[in-house]
This record gives structure tokens, sequence and C-alpha cells, in this order.
């Protein structure tokens, strides 16, 4: 079996207000991705988040962020696939 060597980054910007939630989403879904909040300045209204998972969940990743879209808004700031 060859190896997939393939992952999935993505960075997204939601409000301050729905990063919790995006946050609780994410961690619920065990296994699917990994996500890290990027520095941001004291009285910042909006979470810049990166996501990263393998290549083979990421059309689950990108279902999971697009129900979610339906109750806040999520603005992707970049998306690419990488080898590693």
């Amino acid at each position: 079996m060859e190896a997939n060597n393939k992952a999935y980054h993505s960075v997204i910007r939601v409000s301050k207000a729905d990063s919790a939630f995006l946050y609780f989403k994410l961690e619920a879904n065990e296994g699917l991705c990994f996500y890290s909040t990027l520095p941001f300045e004291r009285g910042d209204q909006t979470r810049d988040i990166k996501i990263c998972c393998d290549i083979s969940t990421k059309d689950e990743t990108l279902r999971l962020l697009d129900f979610l879209s339906k109750n806040m808004k999520i603005e992707v700031l970049s998306e690419e696939e990488i080898s590693y």
C-alpha cells in the first residue's frame, strides 16, 4: 500500500463570539482534523484559525465547515494541499 503523504491546510476567520462553538464542533469530530488559533491582538473581534488534516479527511472536514457556515460566517483566508 502506497503512503498518501498529502495534507490539507486552511486558514479561516470567524467571529470571536463563534469561535468557541467552532472549537467545540472540531473537537467533537475527534480525529477529523486539528486546529490552532493564530496570534491575535487584544480586543480583536475575529479569530484566525489554521485547520490541518490528512488529505483523506479533507472532504469530510470541508463538509463540516460548510455545515457550520450555515449558522456562522466562516471566511476562508487561504487553503492548500501540501506533500510531506
